[in-house]
């Protein structure tokens, strides 16, 4: 992507031709929409450049769409088509991939929220409107969008299955309490076979290694007046965002990284507070041979990380499984751990006169979509390891929570002891899956069963 200089004032009848000429090619498909993309970037230039958002320096808007206007194309690159329903931007502020959005594909329904408190820990739910408008285009745009904090309001406040994209952009890297939870609230709000969009720097990409190489620190600076969501709290790799979608139940479509520009006419740049920005001399291609002469990868060193992922076209439905429900142990069957994907909580465990009581909750994070599957308690000791199957539970508060399709996560078992061998036992939780996989984790306690010594 090259370096896009900035231009003047612009020519309204211009603009205007090649955005109305990008619109009609957006309805006829990806192939022509890409084409005409590339013709038009200097009219979606001039475009963007022609707004002022309320509130804001009048220098604002020449900063902010200079520094992401590359990436502002990359994304619309990675837009599904056809491309109508309802779409949701997340972190839609400064609204000018909103317009961009907007002017280009008319037939959405657009909606976006936004997060301004410092308080990290905010639960408070409401609506604000900004005013974006254009001299030269004789334009105005009066935005209404909800503003709540993703990590700790659950669930969100748009209902389930709503919209057919969200576009998570250069977000994800600012949350700081609870970032790993974000996905399944997401894909809560997608219809099935819906999309997702996401876009953040890469922690590992080449300009980071010129930082590194310079003596500069590569990680954000802070911002004194966006507080702690103004700076990049954790960056992540290709690798770990591919990791943590699939986790979550998403299909990954694409996956890629990008620079913002072709660094072999534009110099790098460092940002620290050893002083002022400075230019680095180093070649990408010299950067890249000093990678691989130490060993390192030189694939996915992109500045920004791209991915679509899509929400299964269905929810896959279990099978029906039959479960005895005696309150009796049996020797437990064969299984197949897999724990790092099933979360669980156990909120009461009690062991006295010879019985087991436990109540908790418990689900698989790539299966959200499933109907509820078989939970059994474990005792695993050096008798034996045997198996109960545990009643079903309504839990809406841990649905709502982690954005789960149904709410029977929860689970009860009341059972008697003394008809196993006397010993010590790890206990564990099973979930059946369907085609008959399991996936368990211990939960760090310990039983002591059996019959009372005489």
């Amino acid at each position: 992507m090259k370096a896009w200089s900035l231009p003047g004032a612009g020519d309204r009848g211009i603009v205007t031709d090649s955005l109305r000429a990008l619109t009609l090619e957006a309805r006829r498909g990806k192939p022509a929409f890409d084409v005409a993309l590339r013709r038009s970037a200097s009219a979606l230039l001039q475009y963007l450049l022609s707004f002022q958002l309320e509130s804001t320096a009048p220098e604002f808007t020449r900063t902010y769409v200079g520094d992401a206007f590359a990436r502002f194309l990359n994304t619309l690159d990675l837009i599904p088509f056809p491309l109508q329903g309802r779409v949701l931007e997340i972190g839609s502020n400064p609204f000018f991939f909103h317009l961009l959005l907007k002017k280009l594909f008319p037939a959405c329904e657009l909606e976006g929220c936004n997060f301004f408190d410092r308080n990290v820990f905010s639960t408070d739910v409401s609506r604000e409107t900004h005013r974006i408008a254009s001299g030269l285009m004789g334009e105005e745009f009066v935005f209404d969008h909800v503003t709540f904090n993703l990590e700790t309001v659950h669930p969100y406040p748009f209902d389930p299955g709503r919209f057919d994209l969200v576009l998570f952009c250069e977000t994800f890297e600012h949350l700081a309490v609870d970032p790993l939870g974000v996905f399944r609230g997401l894909r809560r709000l997608i219809r099935p076979g819906g999309h997702l969009l996401v876009t953040l720097p890469n922690a590992v990409r080449l300009t980071n290694v010129a930082a590194m190489l310079a003596g500069r620190n590569f990680f954000d600076v802070f911002s004194v007046e966006n507080g702690i969501h103004g700076r990049h709290n954790r960056e992540y790799t290709l690798a770990e965002m591919v990791s943590l979608l699939e986790h979550d139940g998403f299909e990954i479509v694409r996956a890629e990284t990008r620079d913002r520009f072709d660094y072999r006419s534009v110099p790098i740049s460092a940002v620290d507070y050893s002083g002022p920005s400075a230019l680095l001399p180093f070649d990408p291609a010299d950067l890249l041979r000093q990678v691989r002469k130490a060993g390192g990868s030189t694939e996915h060193r992109g500045d920004n990380l791209y991915l679509l992922a899509r929400k299964p076209l269905a929810p896959r439905k279990a099978q029906a499984t039959v479960v005895e429900r005696r309150s009796q142990w049996r020797p437990a069957r064969s299984r197949t751990a897999d724990s790092d994907r099933l979360v669980l909580f156990v909120d009461e465990c009690r062991r006295e006169a010879g019985r087991l009581e436990l109540t908790g909750w418990a689900f698989l994070t790539d299966d959200v979509g499933l109907e509820p599957m078989p939970i059994w308690a474990v005792l695993e000791g050096p008798a034996g390891t045997f198996e109960a199957a545990c009643e079903a539970m309504q839990r809406t508060d841990v649905a709502e929570r982690h954005g789960l399709e149904h709410s029977e996560a929860g689970f009860s078992l009341s059972i008697p002891t003394t008809n196993l061998p006397r010993g010590r036992y790890d206990l564990l939780l099973r979930l059946d899956r369907p085609g008959g996989s399991s996936v368990e984790k211990r939960l760090g306690i310990v039983v002591a069963v059996g019959p009372p010594e005489t």
